[in-house]
C-alpha cells in the first residue's frame, strides 16, 4: 500500500497560544468539514464523516470536490497540542471502512505580521492506501484546506472578541 503526502498552510491572524487552545477541547473534531461527533469509545471519539463532499468548505476548497456526499464512520484518536521551543504541535490518526488510515500533524507557529500577533499554521496528512479509499487526493486536500479555514475563522473571532 502507498502513503500519499498532503500539506497545506494558511496564515491566522491570531496568536499561536489562543489558536492551539481551540484544539484542546473537543469542540476541535467539528473544524473538519462534514464531521459530526457520535460518541467515544476506548479513548477514541467516534464520528460520522461526510467525505465526498462536505457543506461547510470554502468555496476554494470546494472546486476539488466532484463526487456526491457519502456518509461514512470514523474513529479519531487526537492528541492535545503540545509546547515545543518554537510552536505548538497537535498530532491526531484515523480510520474507518472505506478510509485510509490516516496520521496527521498539525503546526502553529509564530508568524511575523503587520502588528498583530499572527500564526503560520501547518497541516501534514499522511494517508496510506488512498487509492482503495473512498477519498482521494483532491478531497482530502479540500477537506484539509477546509479545516484550515475553519480554524483561523475561529481562532481570530475569538482574538477580536
Amino acid at each position: 500500500m502507498s502513503t500519499t503526502r498532503i500539506c497545506v498552510e494558511r496564515h491566522v491572524r491570531a496568536d499561536p497560544t489562543g489558536t492551539a487552545l481551540l484544539l484542546s477541547g473537543p469542540a476541535a473534531l467539528e473544524l473538519w468539514p462534514g464531521v459530526r461527533r457520535v460518541g467515544e469509545l476506548g479513548g477514541r471519539v467516534l464520528v460520522e464523516a461526510d467525505v465526498a463532499g462536505p457543506t461547510e468548505l470554502t468555496p476554494e476548497a470546494t472546486s476539488a470536490l466532484t463526487a456526491p456526499p457519502a456518509v461514512t464512520a470514523a474513529s479519531v484518536l487526537a492528541r492535545p497540542p503540545r509546547r515545543t521551543a518554537t510552536a505548538f504541535v497537535s498530532s491526531f490518526g484515523w480510520t474507518g471502512p472505506d478510509l485510509p488510515g490516516t496520521e496527521g500533524r498539525l503546526t502553529l507557529s509564530y508568524a511575523p505580521g503587520d502588528g498583530v500577533p499572527s500564526t503560520r499554521a501547518e497541516l501534514v496528512l499522511e494517508a496510506e492506501g488512498l487509492e482503495a479509499s473512498r477519498l482521494d487526493a483532491d478531497v482530502l486536500t479540500a477537506m484539509a484546506v477546509g479545516f484550515l479555514a475553519n480554524l483561523a475563522g475561529a481562532a481570530e473571532s475569538r482574538r477580536a472578541a
